[in-house]
């Protein structure tokens, strides 16, 4: 484990520290670099703004939460041995993570990925039907099967994941990856889909067809599961990767802002899920 881990340590224990504020303006491909504009923490707000229900990008977050902004971009801290000890101790398997520990992340021409793509699943579709009551943990709406192979790993409401391509393998899941510059950078982004059904108003059913979500959108084990998958996959990239929602990228690639999501995600929520992920590796569980 590096130096630096005492202090990350600290500050992931301390939630009230203030975060500098930057400014989350428009991101700006390298084609070189096969990268966005400015350092990982730059980046990473820039590709993590509110969606709304819609899946319409809204305001930028003036910060990163204290735990990612600490970790984003910067190497890994705990060996490999490590975090395999972690995924024992919690009874968790590679093939929930992501593929095998001992392998690299994908790569695009010789670059690592260093991009971690958050979907919603924008399904099941209830119609204009309320949601029923056991949409978390329903086996039906939860069937990680049904969405097919379009993220490394999908994670159902119940917080249980499973791999469909392992993170070894270059992936093509948004439209920025297909088109124009961002086509030359398959296998810099890992991409991992969060179940979440969605229904339509009744009233403006023909009309708009306005999305609803649940409330909460993710639940807290969505939550904690996708820290361990991020955890997972920046040990086997050798740096905490950047986070992105899918549904920016899209923006980025000309598409429908409606598509990809993640819709009423909570940078805050999975922060502080990530640190405590962060707390139990970092005292032996």
């Amino acid at each position: 484990m590096k130096n630096r881990t005492v202090s990350i340590w600290i500050s992931v224990c301390v939630l009230l520290i203030p975060v500098t504020a930057l400014s989350a303006t428009k991101c700006y491909w390298d084609s070189g670099l096969l990268q966005f504009s400015g350092g990982a923490v730059q980046q990473a707000l820039c590709l993590t703004p509110d969606i709304d229900a819609n899946g319409v990008v809204r305001e930028f977050e003036k910060g990163l939460p204290p735990t990612l902004d600490e970790l984003v971009g910067r190497e890994f801290d705990f060996s490999p041995e490590a975090v395999e000890g972690y995924v024992a101790a919690y009874g968790l398997r590679a093939k929930e993570l992501g593929g095998a520990l001992n392998l690299r992340v994908s790569r695009a021409r010789g670059k690592s990925a260093i991009f971690f793509v958050l979907h919603d699943s924008g399904g099941p579709d209830f119609g204009i039907r309320t949601f029923s009551p056991d949409i978390d943990v329903s086996p039906h709406i939860n069937n990680m099967r049904q969405f097919g192979r379009r993220w490394h790993v999908i994670i159902d409401r119940s917080g249980n994941s499973t791999t469909l391509i392992d993170f070894f393998q270059p992936l093509r899941s948004t439209y920025f990856e297909a088109h124009d510059d961002g086509a030359k950078a398959k296998g810099r982004f890992l991409h991992v889909g969060l179940i979440q059904p969605i229904r339509t108003n009744a009233g403006d059913a023909v009309e708009t067809h306005k999305v609803m979500i649940p409330q909460p959108a993710y639940t807290d084990a969505q939550y904690r599961r996708l820290s361990q998958v991020y955890v997972a996959a920046s040990s086997r990239a050798g740096r905490w990767l950047i986070p992105a929602y899918a549904a920016q990228l899209n923006r980025y690639g000309n598409a429908p802002v409606s598509l990809g999501g993640p819709k009423g995600f909570d940078l805050a929520v999975w922060g502080n899920a990530l640190r405590d992920v962060y707390r139990e590796i970092y005292s032996g569980h």
